[in-house]
């Protein structure tokens, strides 16, 4: 799948990051830096290095902001979205960009790029990575989940998730109506609620209802749902009930969940399946290690990460 990377920083509010940002260092910069003092305000550059095996770089539009609010550029030597791979065993990491500026500031912004970037990535690269073992045939997506980090971090994860080419799912609860378990108990039934939030919310927010088996699907179709998630289903169950709710309403959106994992995302991209959703995209992906390192010469271009295929 080709992910248009350059139009997804489009999307992100400059206020929204220059505010993000600006806690993130705000809190990490509290009161005083005796350690910027003792480096000094002399000019200098230091290397981002990814240093993970394999995996899918992202995070630009945050790392440069850290470092544009601290006096500082930023130049990649890669693009983002690109599937970074140390092919050589003799090969421990690998340049991918250069941050320029007085000394004491990179070192200030240091951890709270490189937060940024490894978290992206990390959503980016399992992301991508579910994307892949899917068929190819199969004409549904891959979406994370609401599992984000509480902040604005969950701007970074949905980021992440977007690079690695997964559908980001609602953002917050005032995406879309999610009716949970809970809501439909506490409603009374899945018609009572769907057709409750439908005269709340409107035309324009989709209405979507958490089904415990293909009849509570049938149900809340049946109200009004846009879209009906078959929750901790079977493969078996899904191919069995999937097609029939799509055969009956074409138009409603058939989402899975729950459970779901690059081991067996393949086995849920089924016909009738319109979106399988994985938390683990947002909440649980494996690690991406990547440095900075003050450098007396930048790197020659040579040296730089040539694009692969992950």
């Amino acid at each position: 799948m080709t992910t248009p990377i350059g139009g997804l920083r489009l999307t992100i509010s400059p206020m929204v990051l220059r505010r993000a940002v600006e806690e993130w260092l705000s809190t990490d910069i509290s009161s005083f830096d005796v350690g910027a003092a003792i480096v000094g305000d002399s000019v200098g550059k230091a290397v981002f290095y990814w240093k993970s095996k394999s995996g899918v770089l992202a995070g630009f539009p945050f790392a440069e902001e850290v470092f544009r609010l601290l006096g500082c550029t930023v130049e990649w030597f890669v693009k983002e979205g690109t599937a970074m791979r140390l092919e050589n065993e003799g090969v421990k990491r690998v340049a991918i960009g250069v941050v320029s500026g007085p000394i004491h500031r990179i070192l200030q912004g240091e951890r709270t790029a490189l937060e940024a970037l490894t978290r992206a990535s990390a959503c980016a690269s399992y992301a991508r990575l579910c994307v892949n073992r899917v068929p190819a045939s199969w004409k549904g997506r891959v979406a994370a989940t609401r599992k984000t980090t509480p902040g604005h971090y969950r701007l970074v994860e949905k980021y992440g998730a977007m690079v690695g080419g997964a559908d980001p799912h609602r953002y917050n609860l005032s995406s879309m109506v999610m009716l949970k378990d809970n809501h439909i108990d506490a409603a009374g039934s899945i018609t009572h609620a769907v057709q409750r939030a439908r005269s709340l919310c409107g035309f324009s927010t989709k209405v979507e209802v958490e089904c415990r088996s293909e009849a509570d699907a049938i149900e809340a179709c049946g109200a009004g749902a846009d879209v009906v998630m078959l929750d901790n289903f079977t493969p078996d169950r899904v191919s069995v009930s999937a097609p029939k709710i799509k055969a009956a309403f074409p138009e409603c959106i058939v989402e899975v969940s729950g459970g779901i994992d690059e081991s067996t995302v393949a086995r849920y991209a089924l016909p009738g399946v319109d979106i399988l959703s994985i938390g683990k995209i947002t909440h649980g992906p494996p690690a991406i290690d990547i440095s900075l390192k003050l450098q007396v010469a930048v790197p020659p271009r040579e040296s730089v990460a040539a694009p692969s295929k992950l």
